[in-house]
């Protein structure tokens, strides 16, 4: 298909001109052909406007003009390149899996007043001996993420020490914890006198659904839009996909793997309804190149999950692990295990758990709100206690 015909079958097409329209340019247009548009008549002289009207009806057609080519260019890389479509097959074992988990959260569907998650963030990383050059072992990094949030900033309220109601807070647990991968990284991490983060000039967990970005903007809208969010499954896919290209308007080379790396923060980070995390599932159903696994989260609990492969020059195959509880239809952990390492992550083993999420509690509550929040945040003359 040559380029033409495929612009002009995604332009969305024009309303037909009236007749007494059409009649009336093709009036003026023979008649600027004629001359009689521009020419005064015989023996009638026509005073020349001045230099600065002139120049100020020419300045204000090339601003019509301009403005008429910024109007048509913005409908056009705003108009969205995704609409609701029948989902793709879903007899596979891993659309079975995935509508079965619909189907358990639809029998456990709740509501309240505030969103509650706590959830454990982990990262493997190989770190440097702070006391002996050289040296190097593998180490797990977690850290405890918590985050409190209403459908609405009048639901959750003021904190103390803001100016004005919030939809919700985030806080990160005091400490990052370090864990040897294997004993052979215990050995030589305890000879170190079991170095923390600190010492080892590490940061926090990086937190990583995957995958690693080439494509697609993060999904990072505000409450309103989780309000707007619709649960039908064809048309949430829609809608994640315009927004994942609105900013550069490219349609997404791999859409699947972005769908399946990027919608499950719907299942736990974002405030929406239960019925949107259905539909969130039954969109996941519809994919391609998706498998059931029998995994284990990084605490070592078993579970049944569904699993997506992405490879990439840096990051070498990765593949992406979405744990569920099928009874409750609950998110329970997501993790990137290392299958072949790429030149980024060369010092990880294969089947390392290079990063991992686990899933401690997402629900809906009506506990009062700062019962469920540190006091450091929710009282303002809160003092830490004095060793």
């Amino acid at each position: 298909m040559d380029d033409l015909t495929l612009i002009n079958r995604m332009l969305t097409a024009e309303r037909s001109p009236s007749p007494e329209t059409t009649h009336a340019a093709r009036r003026r247009l023979l008649a600027e052909a004629a001359g009689t548009a521009a020419t005064p008549a015989r023996g009638r002289r026509v005073a020349p406007l001045p230099r600065s009207k002139r120049t100020i009806t020419v300045a204000a057609a090339t601003a019509c003009v301009l403005a008429g080519v910024s109007w048509t260019g913005y409908r056009w890389e705003t108009r969205p390149l995704y609409h609701p479509e029948p989902l793709a097959d879903m007899n596979g074992p891993a659309s079975t899996f995935l509508l079965a988990a619909a189907d358990a959260k639809t029998r456990h569907a709740s509501d309240g007043r505030f969103w509650y998650v706590h959830r454990v963030l982990g990262e493997t990383v190989v770190a440097s001996s702070p006391y002996h050059p050289g040296v190097h072992y593998t180490v797990q990094l977690t850290q405890d993420a918590y985050s409190l949030a209403a459908k609405s900033a009048k639901e959750f309220g003021t904190l103390p020490r803001e100016k004005g109601p919030l939809t919700g807070t985030q806080w990160d647990g005091p400490n990052v914890d370090v864990r040897p991968a294997t004993p052979a990284d215990a050995k030589a991490w305890e000879a170190d006198l079991r170095p923390g983060a600190l010492d080892l000039r590490l940061p926090g967990p990086d937190e990583e659904r995957g995958p690693f970005k080439q494509e697609g903007a993060e999904l990072d809208f505000d409450s309103r839009d989780e309000r707007r969010l619709p649960a039908d499954p064809s048309e949430l896919r829609a809608w994640i996909l315009n927004y994942a290209t609105k900013f550069d308007h490219q349609r997404l080379r791999n859409p699947d793997l972005y769908l399946f790396t990027t919608a499950p923060i719907l299942l736990v980070d974002r405030v929406v309804t239960d019925r949107v995390r259905i539909a969130t599932y039954r969109m996941l159903a519809g994919l391609h190149d998706v498998k059931t696994i029998n995994g284990t989260d990084a605490a070592g609990h078993p579970g049944r999950g569904v699993a997506m492969r992405q490879t990439t020059r840096d990051y070498g195959t990765i593949e992406w692990q979405l744990l569920i509880d099928p009874e409750t239809g609950r998110l329970t952990a997501s993790q990137g295990i290392v299958v072949t390492p790429g030149r980024k992550n060369s010092g990880l083993r294969p089947g390392t758990r290079q990063y991992f999420e686990i899933v401690k509690t997402a629900e809906w509550t009506n506990a009062p709100r700062d019962s469920l929040l540190p006091k450091d945040i929710a009282d303002p003359n809160w003092q830490p206690p004095v060793n």
